[in-house]
């Protein structure tokens, strides 16, 4: 029965639809094509180029760190390497620490003696010189040459022979200026050197520049310090 119901559907559905006209689109076309030159122009342009985009030329010096980067990753991904890299950070972290109290704590002004200024006065500070320096002559030559760093430097040897010389201090060759002041200690001349040493340390060792000005005040505070003596 189903078969015989499907099959009067469709054949109405025939029926219907060949009694439909047929119309054909019978409308004016306008047919248009592109335009060969322009096209290349737009091609041309790189404001078009969407997908052919080009990084510049990495220089030699950019290769360089890229591969030095790469190199860091391989090495750190290894567990060798990880504790290499901790243990070389611990080490560099350990010689600026220790730098910076080798500084702090004076322990490198026994260069103060032995070092020298490179002034061209033919002579460098050693234990046999601060006793047999002419400073007087030393620091007016070392001001008519502008050198008021290597002055300051001379005022401050002096004070140390002076000091010396009436045994306010034991002066050696590899003692740091702490050891002076703590020499010193609770002596009338104590704050006052003190105060010297820092300006002597900020000059020489900061390598701070001094103007003619800022150096006569020092001059004049060397100067009062020597006459308390």
């Amino acid at each position: 029965m189903r078969p015989v119901v499907v099959f009067i559907f469709l054949f109405f559905m025939h029926a219907c639809l060949a009694q439909q006209d047929i119309r054909y689109d019978s409308a004016a076309t306008d047919s248009r094509s592109f335009n060969a030159s322009e096209l290349n122009t737009y091609k041309a342009d790189k404001d078009f180029q969407y997908n052919r985009y080009k990084e510049p030329p990495r220089s030699l010096w950019d290769r360089f760190w890229d591969w030095f980067w790469n190199r860091i990753g391989r090495i750190l991904s290894t567990r060798g390497g990880a504790v290499a890299f901790k243990s070389t950070l611990t080490l560099l972290a350990i010689l600026v620490l220790g730098y910076f109290i080798y500084k702090v704590s004076g322990m490198g002004k026994a260069g103060l003696f032995k070092r020298n200024a490179g002034t061209g006065m033919g002579y460098s500070v050693s234990d046999e010189d601060i006793h047999s320096i002419n400073f007087d002559e030393a620091i007016d030559l070392a001001i008519q040459n502008n050198n008021y760093r290597l002055a300051v430097r001379l005022l401050y040897l002096q004070s140390l022979k002076k000091l010396a010389d009436r045994n306010l201090i034991n002066w050696q060759l590899n003692k740091t200026n702490i050891a002076y002041l703590q020499e010193l200690q609770g002596s009338a001349q104590q704050p006052f050197f003190s105060n010297l040493t820092l300006q002597f340390e900020n000059n020489w060792y900061g390598d701070l520049p001094i103007t003619a000005t800022e150096f006569e005040a020092v001059h004049q505070q060397f100067k009062q310090f020597n006459r308390q003596l």
